[in-house]
């Protein structure tokens, strides 16, 4: 077997001039809120979508082929976006990806729209609605590969965890923003969620292009490197991220349906059930995120090897479990590592590549996280369909085989220690 390299954290050699760190402050809290807006629009999106896709006629698996083609599109991207924003600055791409989800939003509300009134119907609203919901995949996958490249860029290695933490937790801390958004705008009309969310984007739009500064400078020919998926620098973290996104995407998409055949609930009640156990694995997640993380500056190597640890537990617990209160503490457990998994990953991936690689990185790292939202419903549906209890002893499984892998890889096992 291949003895992985060890990456070495480049020395700070920054390309952008360094912001005072009030400046600094001020600019981060800028980009976050769009981030944010960003993780809001997720979520909104799922809770809104199912029920008027019924009622224009889609079937279920049309849904999710909605939001698969999307994730494709998003993974596929997401690292050319990045590239770009190596050569010509975070800030242009930051504000592309954002107006290409305000537009995603507003036009995939206006085609469902159409479709309840009853102006398109069949073959052809479908193709639309399809059609306007990958805008996002395409141009919207652009921001986080940017805003991940603008945070490393003023970030010393000391501080990259951290900042990615500070990343990661906008877009959960949106995402859980989103339903109560959502259902407040919903009293305006069913589509007043997906328009509300768009006029925030452009809000945010208008926000960054005046408030954000940056003052790019283009890196040296010489260093215009073409980042690979296969780059040995990356490849360990790229796996673990792909491992992880797996492990992360089997809860979120089958939770509601365990806990209705687990705890024999009702299809009205099981959403509710549902919703406790998710809205706490999504506050655990963001308390690694805003306060382990932040607080005691946990470098990547500890992070990626405390996450496995706890999602074994966590869905270890799930599965031996028939009452509620375990079920939610073991998505609680998950949380927990899914908070620290997210920012070990993208940090170590950030730390392990030059200043002028930055971009590419981030790109390569959220990619390989977003897969697990292609690759899971694949593997955890057909599992679920012979025991409910399967996925989970998948991502059990898994989880210790990426514990092992986290202990015994040399690569982790260096990750962010500067030399």
């Amino acid at each position: 077997m291949a003895v992985e390299p060890v990456p070495v954290a480049p020395d700070a050699a920054p390309e952008r001039p360094a912001l005072p760190p009030r400046d600094r402050r001020a600019a981060f809290a800028v980009l976050l809120a769009g981030v944010m807006c960003v993780g809001m629009g997720q979520t909104v999106v799922f809770a809104v979508l199912p029920p008027l896709a019924r009622e224009i006629g889609l079937l279920d698996f049309q849904v999710a082929a909605i939001f698969m083609l999307s994730a494709v599109f998003w993974v596929a991207l997401g690292p050319f976006w990045g590239r770009r924003s190596d050569l010509y600055g975070r800030k242009p791409f930051i504000l592309l990806g954002l107006t290409g989800f305000a537009v995603s939003m507003a036009l995939f509300a206006t085609s469902i729209r159409l479709g309840l009134v009853g102006a398109m119907g069949g073959l052809w609203l479908y193709a639309l609605i399809v059609a306007t919901r990958s805008i996002y995949g395409i141009v919207g996958s652009a921001t986080p590969a940017a805003a991940q490249g603008y945070i490393a860029d003023r970030t010393p290695p000391a501080e990259r965890t951290a900042g990615i933490s500070a990343f990661s937790a906008a877009f959960g801390l949106g995402a859980m923003l989103g339903p109560g958004v959502g259902g407040a705008a919903a009293a305006l009309g069913p589509l007043a969620p997906l328009y509300a969310v768009a006029a925030l984007a452009a809000a945010m739009i208008v926000v960054i292009y005046f408030f954000l500064p940056e003052r790019h400078q283009p890196p040296p020919r010489g260093e215009r490197a073409r980042l690979r998926l296969t780059d040995a620098r990356l490849r360990p973290f790229l796996v673990f991220g792909l491992a992880f996104g797996i492990i992360n995407a089997v809860p979120i998409q089958t939770t509601a349906f365990y806990f209705m055949d687990v705890l024999a609930l009702s299809p009205e009640a099981a959403p509710q059930f549902a919703g406790v156990g998710l809205m706490g694995a999504s506050m655990a997640s963001l308390f690694s995120q805003l306060v382990l993380v932040q607080r005691f500056n946990l470098p990547p190597h500890l992070l990626m090897r405390a996450a496995p640890a706890l999602i074994i537990a966590g869905h270890g617990l799930m599965i031996v479990s028939t009452a509620f209160g375990p079920l939610v503490f073991g998505l609680v457990l998950s949380g927990l590592g899914a908070g620290m998994a997210l920012p070990g990953f993208a940090a170590a991936a950030s730390l392990a590549v030059g200043p002028h690689e930055q971009g590419a990185a981030a790109g390569l790292a959220n990619a390989a996280g977003a897969s697990g939202f292609i690759i899971a419903p694949l593997a955890a549906f057909s599992l679920y369909a012979l025991a409910p209890r399967a996925p989970y002893m998948m991502t059990t499984l898994m989880g210790l085989a990426l514990l092992v892998y986290a202990l015994t890889s040399p690569a982790i096992r260096g990750a962010g220690r500067l030399r």
